[in-house]
């Protein structure tokens, strides 16, 4: 404690008022007292110390993960029979960023809250803010994610069934955030991003810190928001800061294609890739051709080429099948699936989209221009 070398690696935690807080950062590992939140020697965030009780409540048993914005701990809940729990600390000395990342928080914990019905998504237990501290209580899931089990068995591909399952699981989630009004992306869907149970087949999907709505003005719609995204996995629109629910298809279609494969997607690049070997009649077996055909569609680079919902994606994983056409329920006629207006009757056919930012008049899903104004719409 007086020169911060480091003497032992392991520290005993039955006393977290006294035990040392240790560095996390790998090129310091200087041993701090054990209420400093940031490294004397590096300015690196710090864990609380095992022991600490935080609320009078929740008893930190030991850190599982720790970055830049804070850090996630499992604890203990000392009033509902040792019930552990996951408590995201947010760790932030500024006070202006802290009020910005609060707001996350907040949203987080709001977002957890209307998805609590869902087995797939962990339970919202409470959100605690403190002065300059807040706590994010949430159901601890043990198990691993679907990265770290690819990594850990050479990148072996999960079974085709079990990836169909779990991507309809997936599509139910989405369903409920883009129903919201205004909608909420996801924005990080990947694999990092989803437990396997123990049972070796139920997942939940974690992180939900990323997400966002989209505004309810076609001025906030328009206005780029923050970049968040993981390479690979986000469209060209989600890159530049204008993300919609239509993203977090190409997202899910991108976890599908590397839990199916064992290989990260690249993007829009890999629908190209997928389009060559579907040209080989020999690339792909037959009973899968449908599924890597939806993935294909879902990973454009046009986002007027994907399914234009969630549960549109969830009702081919069903079938088993790409669905190519759609009938007017006017007119009886053919059309083209995804065809915004008929080509007969002129009958719409999808969901009206918001409103266009030039003359402010609805057009339908898959418009690429106004049809009042001449517009280029998004």
């Amino acid at each position: 404690m007086e020169c911060g070398f480091l003497l032992r690696s392991e520290v005993s935690t039955e006393n977290g008022e006294n035990t040392p807080n240790l560095c996390p950062n790998p090129a310091c590992g200087v041993a701090n007292p054990p209420t400093e939140r940031y490294c004397q020697r590096c300015t690196s965030p710090l864990p609380t110390a095992p022991g600490t009780v935080l609320h009078g409540r929740y008893r930190i048993k030991k850190l599982l993960a720790i970055g830049g914005f804070g850090a996630v701990y499992l604890a203990e809940d000392l009033r509902s029979s040792q019930l552990e729990v996951a408590i995201k600390d947010m760790i932030c000395a500024d006070s202006e960023e802290f009020a910005l990342r609060l707001n996350f928080f907040r949203r987080e914990a709001e977002i957890l809250r209307t998805l609590s019905h869902m087995p797939i998504v962990p339970r919202f237990y409470d959100l605690i803010e403190q002065e300059k501290s807040a706590y994010l209580l949430m159901e601890f899931i043990r198990g691993l994610d679907l990265l770290k089990l690819m990594e850990s068995t050479g990148n072996r591909p999960f079974p085709l069934s079990q990836v169909i399952e779990w991507g309809k699981a997936i599509c139910d989630v989405l369903t409920h955030l883009h129903s919201q009004s205004p909608p909420i992306v996801h924005r990080d869907l990947k694999p990092d991003n989803i437990m396997l149970l123990p049972d070796r087949v139920s997942i939940k999907l974690i992180d939900f810190g990323t997400a966002r709505d989209l505004g309810r003005t076609s001025r906030e719609q328009m206005r780029a928001k923050t970049r968040v995204y993981t390479e690979g996995y986000a469209p060209p629109e989600q890159i530049v800061g204008k993300p919609e629910p239509r993203s977090d298809l190409f997202a899910l279609a991108g976890t599908l294609y590397h839990l199916a494969t064992g290989k990260p997607p690249e993007g829009f690049y890999t629908a190209k890739e997928i389009a060559r070997q579907l040209a080989d009649s020999t690339a792909i077996p037959p009973e899968q051709r449908w599924f890597f055909e939806l993935l294909q569609i879902n990973l454009a680079e046009d986002i007027h080429e994907r399914y234009h919902s969630a549960p549109e994606f969830k009702a081919d994983l069903e079938k088993r099948q790409v669905t190519r056409e759609r009938t007017c329920p006017r007119c009886r006629t053919s059309n083209p699936v995804r065809e915004p207006y008929c080509c007969r009757c002129a009958e719409a056919l999808t969901e009206p989209t918001p409103p266009c930012h030039h003359c402010g008049k609805v057009n339908r899903m898959g418009s690429r221009c106004c049809i009042h104004c001449g517009n280029r719409l998004r």
